[in-house]
């Protein structure tokens, strides 16, 4: 990309400035913006349709004009050109007249951030077709299938082949859409929920989490089964744009809501039999405990190495019918486990942690129960020092393997347990800088500070 001065001052200034632009719709035309003298309004649309070609940019000429011409680092004269678009985003663009250089290319909302030094971007858009851009992002979100009257617009930046954008719609909702650079694709849009800056470096601003899952209760009271929503939360989202949310209702129910990329309520699924939806429910419990073979999961938890005088137990649902997977809380022990019990082969008890790891969630045991096990297990690996405070399931590896990540009760560095498929203990420790680029990296507070 091309460095320019005169006009590059900007182009160098908006490099800085366009992770964090944002506009309204309010928003009135940059200040001291002159009208568009004719001549150079002629000029501009002349040289439109070849730099929209050139570009590869989705625009059907609206309106244009040149801005001027500057001179690049290598002294080859650039023309810059504000083009409007029917479709409602505009562009500036910077043409060289050295053969072969690549265009300068950048959107109104790209330039909508004021320079480094405050001031006005001597790059805004001034057409009228461009005056508020955050409204030229309606007709790109339109395209998602979105319900969304956009309010704010922001751009984040480019991917190899998207550019991406974070919008706010007049509900509250916000979302993160995902724009084809070339013409002729379609533009995807994300629940901003799903972006909780703790797994990527993408998180929404423009509204707040309470927000953007208010209309969860607009879902649930459509149901005609939750009149009253005592919690929710945000499950997951689909590649055709459905939402999945969990509530917990006043009566003691939950339910999975499963809303479609409009926004309405498309099914009601029963916690009982939402298993295998992202883990499946957690602020409400659908198992039943029960006591009736409180012995035979004792014994079958002890002969997979795990001492378990069972005191109650819940039944997962299984997709294999030859095998029971159990969750047990115990009377000789404040930790209890799953437990994995084939008809035929070994079985596997995995601690409340791992079980996570595994897709399974205990509703028994308090992670705080787990920390004595842990603290020994840290022991048998000289890192005794370290006293777990915090624990929390890391990931679950191709291979089979679990990962548990600790905090440490001195506020110290902690530590990733490796525990290999089939294994009661792990066999190594990792710090939180070996495991950065691994399911998000450490996320426990005091290991974030040192990774």
């Amino acid at each position: 990309m091309s460095r320019l001065s005169g006009f590059g001052l900007a182009a160098a200034a908006l490099l800085m400035a366009m992770m964090t632009a944002t506009a309204s719709l309010a928003a009135p035309p940059p200040p001291g913006a002159a009208p568009v003298d004719p001549e150079m309004r002629t000029a501009g649309m002349k040289a439109a349709p070849g730099l929209i070609t050139e570009a590869s940019v989705p625009c059907t000429l609206a309106d244009a004009r040149e801005i001027g011409t500057g001179t690049a680092a290598d002294k080859a004269p650039t023309t810059i050109y504000e083009i409007a678009c029917k479709e409602g985003l505009g562009y500036i663009i910077g043409k060289e007249t050295k053969a072969g250089a690549p265009l300068l290319t950048y959107n109104c909302l790209q330039t909508a951030a004021p320079m480094a030094n405050g001031k006005p971007n001597s790059l805004a858009c001034i057409l009228p077709g461009n005056a508020n851009p955050a409204a030229g992002m309606q007709s790109i979100v339109s395209q998602t299938g979105r319900a969304c009257t956009v309010d704010k617009a922001r751009y984040l930046g480019p991917t190899p082949e998207k550019q991406v954008y974070e919008v706010s719609c007049q509900t509250g909702q916000g979302f993160i859409i995902l724009a084809p650079i070339a013409a002729g694709g379609a533009p995807e849009a994300d629940n901003c929920l799903a972006y909780n800056g703790t797994t990527g470096a993408i998180k929404c601003e423009l509204t707040t989490p309470d927000q953007q899952i208010a209309s969860v209760d607009t879902a649930a009271s459509s149901s005609g089964k939750c009149a009253a929503v005592k919690s929710k939360r945000y499950v997951l989202s689909t590649t055709d744009g459905s939402d999945y949310f969990e509530v917990a209702c006043d009566d003691g129910k939950g339910y999975m809501l499963h809303v479609d990329h409009t926004g309405k309520l498309a099914e009601t699924i029963a916690c009982a039999d939402a298993f295998e939806i992202g883990g499946g429910c957690t602020l409400t419990d659908a198992r039943q405990a029960q006591t009736q073979q409180n012995a035979v999961y004792a014994d079958l938890a002890k002969k997979a190495g795990f001492d378990c005088a069972v005191s109650k137990y819940a039944l997962f649902p299984s997709t294999d019918p030859t095998k029971d997977v159990v969750e047990m809380a115990c009377s000789n022990r404040p930790d209890g486990g799953v437990g994995i019990f084939p008809g035929h082969g070994p079985a596997q008890v995995y601690d409340c942690l791992r079980a996570q790891d595994e897709g399974y969630k205990c509703s028994y045991t308090p992670v705080e129960a787990l920390f004595p096990h842990l603290n020994a297990e840290l022991k048998a690996k000289n890192k005794g020092g370290c006293v777990v405070a915090s624990a929390r399931p890391f990931a679950h590896g191709d291979d089979g393997s679990d990962f548990v990540e600790v905090g440490c009760a001195d506020g110290g560095p902690g530590w990733v347990l490796v525990y290999p498929a089939g294994a009661s203990s792990p066999s190594e420790l990792r710090n939180c800088v070996e495991v950065a680029n691994l399911a998000g990296g450490c996320q426990i507070a005091t290991n974030r500070k040192k990774s």
